[in-house]
């Protein structure tokens, strides 16, 4: 295998494990996999019951530990059982680093009790057991476990069977004051510094996570301090990381402070000090200064809605989005927090969606800032994006990869490592498109939020020299007869791969649209700034000779993937990607264009997983009607019980893997009904339903522009727009269906009446 297959490194690291209380060392079944519909475990006779409810494949599960069993001795697990014909039965070992050691996959329950032994590698340590039920077809399905229990040489560790005990949930979040309470206990990851501050009569103890790659970590004990020091070894382009975690505590509070190398020369000591200075600083004003930092936040936008779920959905996706980002920070990757010191796929960085959605929240919001450390990220990968473009390609500009990690050395031409230290994933890195989409939060961050300095040292260099690689590259490509390139070698993002011939991998509709946005962009980026006219006429050229959109289709037609391919199940929508995130097919555009585009997003049809902001925000940017109560169930189907938004419906293994930060993009999305300013032209409750009330205050539309404005008895009642810099106010009157334009200087006001 390759690279990142080999390795479970870079990865985001778990600092440590704090526990409040003593621990309930004796082994018990906990719920791993909840299902919505239906999931049951019940003592029946002799026999343990589980049973799923669902659609299709859905599935649920429960694990059993702590366990401390050596494979050495305990050598077999057996497993007696008898299912419904629908069902089918999985279990899973895990060690001690929550990685599985050894699975089933999934089987057919067998309809009669049967007895089935599985063999475990030797010398591993396990730590929990994992049962799963799964429903074939949506119908109850039943899994009905008489014994369980590892087995070795004249050994037997038997596992109760016992169902779980219901357990009412405790805790809950107050977002207005970033506070947790849970049992006897309150919690606050304190705004101002990198501490948590607990409020709990009960003792705390911090304990070091034990890593399956890197050196143990050191403990140790200062007067009221324990505390953690962990180093992350280097390489010969990278010089490593250390980092500890302090605990300070008295009777009723702790305070654990995180620090690393970044910060200080000493972290252990730094982290000491930050964390014993917490402690004895006055509670009341620490707690006023974190409560007054979250309440800025709030007053910056709001949304009133007539529908509660929504409401909640935009609030509670905006909460957690500020818990993964700030101003200066390392841009977070794929996951808000870790179950284990192995995330899924590295916990990095993916550009071909992931890593995007993330940060599409900041922008309509009004929280702009929270998406300048990926602004950063980028900016700082420029020196090794352009290496790539003429590694790969041979051409001048700058080709970003798919896959990016923190802390990249930037030129890998001064790299020591192997192939400058850069891993590019074959195929989903070959998509042409993902440079553009790479940029572009860039470019929108500047159309939000503009700022001539912050266009030209951070935005403008990457729009330009991603748009220098698209002409480079659409000189080279093959032309047709009516003078348009044939736009390839490509791989649609993350369908098809290589195909023979290259038959599927031209004219790629994601492709065509990034292209064409970051040509547009840095031909507008390059006018404000007075500069590249010779380039601006390239990329107008290039522009001319860029492929129509793959259609397929008789009288209905709609758009496809790539050229020659036909529609199918997709896992991202790339035939609805013109209208977003592509924002080139817009309300404005012709009407026949319009017309092909809603009939592709009203009929395309998607996996479940990385498409929902996809397709729902492009059904708000063309109005089309049910889109609200399309993402309210869309939405609903995902939330856990927390209401973190899961990757898929419920019921989904890829849900096990971690909290998906490109879930906050739920709070974009909702606002996307309510505001859109894509064209640089603002609508006012574009996807919004007529018979529901609703309201919102300075959400963020492109050019600066903050709007407020009221939806009631079926009406627009009042626009309120305040400029944040000098430009053209352009807004579609929803009394009349006529734009007005206006000049409007820094922080004037204007309202729009009947």
């Amino acid at each position: 295998s390759d690279s990142y297959n080999s390795n479970a490194f870079p990865c985001p690291r778990a600092c440590a494990v704090v526990r409040l209380g003593s621990l309930h060392t004796r082994p018990s079944w906990t719920c791993i996999r909840p299902l919505e519909q239906l999931m049951t475990w019940e003592n029946r006779a002799e026999e343990q019951v589980m049973s799923a409810e669902g659609i299709p494949e859905a599935s649920c599960g429960h694990a059993y530990g702590p366990l401390a069993l050596a494979t050495d001795q305990y050598t077999k697990l057996k497993v007696k059982l008898a299912g419904s014909a629908n069902a089918r039965f999985f279990t899973d070992v895990l060690d001690t680093h929550g990685k599985v050691l050894f699975t089933s996959s999934w089987l057919d329950s067998p309809t009669e009790p049967q007895e089935l032994v599985f063999e475990l590698p030797p010398n591993r340590q396990v730590s929990r057991l994992a049962f799963y039920t799964l429903t074939k077809d949506g119908k109850r399905a039943e899994n009905r476990i008489e014994s369980a229990a590892f087995e070795g040489d004249g050994i037997r560790e038997i596992v109760d069977l016992n169902p779980p005990a219901h357990v009412e949930p405790s805790g809950n979040i107050d977002i207005a004051r970033a506070t947790v309470r849970a049992g006897s206990a309150t919690l606050r990851a304190l705004a101002q510094s990198n501490v948590f501050l607990i409020d709990s009569p009960q003792p705390a103890s911090l304990g070091a996570i034990v890593p399956g790659d890197i050196p143990a970590a050191e403990t140790g004990q200062s007067p009221g301090v324990q505390w953690v020091k962990q180093v992350i070894p280097g390489d010969p382009d990278w010089p490593g990381m250390t980092f500890a975690v302090a605990l300070a505590q008295d009777d009723t509070r702790k305070a654990l402070a995180v620090v690393t190398s970044r910060e200080a020369a000493d972290p252990v000591a730094a982290a000491i000090k930050l964390a014993s200075d917490t402690l004895l600083a006055d509670a009341a004003a620490t707690i006023r200064r974190h409560e007054k930092i979250w309440a800025e936040y709030w007053n910056r936008s709001g949304v009133q809605l007539a529908d509660d779920f929504l409401t909640q959905i935009w609030y509670r996706n905006l909460y957690f989005f500020r818990c993964v980002t700030k101003h200066g920070v390392i841009s977070p990757g794929l996951f808000a927090s870790l179950t284990t010191d192995r995330p899924k796929w590295h916990g990095d960085y993916h550009t071909n969606y992931n890593l995007q959605q993330t940060f599409w929240t900041a922008y309509n919001t009004n929280q702009p800032e929270l998406a300048e450390p990926y602004d950063r990220l980028m900016h700082g990968y420029l020196p090794r994006a352009q290496w790539l473009a003429k590694t790969i390609f041979g051409l001048e500009g700058a080709y970003y990869p798919h896959i990016l990690y923190a802390y990249e050395p930037p030129h890998p031409d001064q790299c020591k490592s192997h192939n400058g230290r850069q891993y590019v994933h074959h195929v989903w890195g070959m998509t042409l498109g993902v440079t553009g989409f790479t940029v572009q939060p860039l470019w929108w961050h500047y159309k939000y939020a503009p700022d001539r300095e912050r266009l030209e040292k951070t935005v403008y260099p990457a729009i330009r020299e991603a748009a220098l690689f698209y002409a480079n590259f659409a000189d080279q490509c093959e032309r047709r007869h009516n003078g348009k390139i044939m736009l390839g070698p490509t791989v649609s993002p993350e369908h098809h791969g290589w195909t023979p011939n290259f038959a599927r991998n031209y004219d790629c509709t994601f492709d065509i649209a990034m292209v064409r946005y970051t040509l547009n962009a840095a031909i507008e980026g390059a006018g404000i700034l007075g500069r590249d006219a010779p380039l601006v006429a390239r990329w107008e050229q290039t522009l001319s000779v860029l492929p129509n959109y793959p259609i397929l289709g008789g009288k209905a037609p709609v758009v496809v993937d790539v050229a020659t391919a036909h529609p199918m199940t997709y896992n991202i929508t790339v035939p609805t990607t013109p209208v977003f995130p592509g924002d080139v097919v817009t309300w404005w555009s012709p009407e026949e264009e319009k017309e092909l585009f809603a009939r592709t997003l009203a009929g395309v049809l998607w996996n479940g997983y990385n498409s929902i902001y996809i397709v729902g925000v492009g059904r708000a940017r063309l109005s089309m009607p049910g889109t609200m109560e399309w993402l309210r169930a869309e939405l609903q189907a995902r939330m856990r019980p927390n209401q973190l938004i899961t990757s898929n419906r419920l019921g989904d293994r890829f849900n096990d893997f971690g909290h998906y930060t490109e879930q906050f993009a739920a709070s974009m999305a909702i606002g996307e009904l309510l505001l859109q300013s894509v064209g640089d032209i603002i609508r006012v409750f574009p996807a919004w339903p007529k018979d529901k009330d609703a309201s919102f205050t300075t959400l963020r539309a492109q050019g600066g522009f903050l709007v407020s404005a009221v939806q009631k008895s079926g009406k627009v009642t009042q626009i309120e727009i305040t400029s944040t810099v000098a430009g053209k106010l352009r807004i579609l009157d929803p009394w009349n269906d006529k734009i007005v334009e206006r000049e409007m200087k820094p922080d004037e006001n204007f309202t729009l009446t009947q």
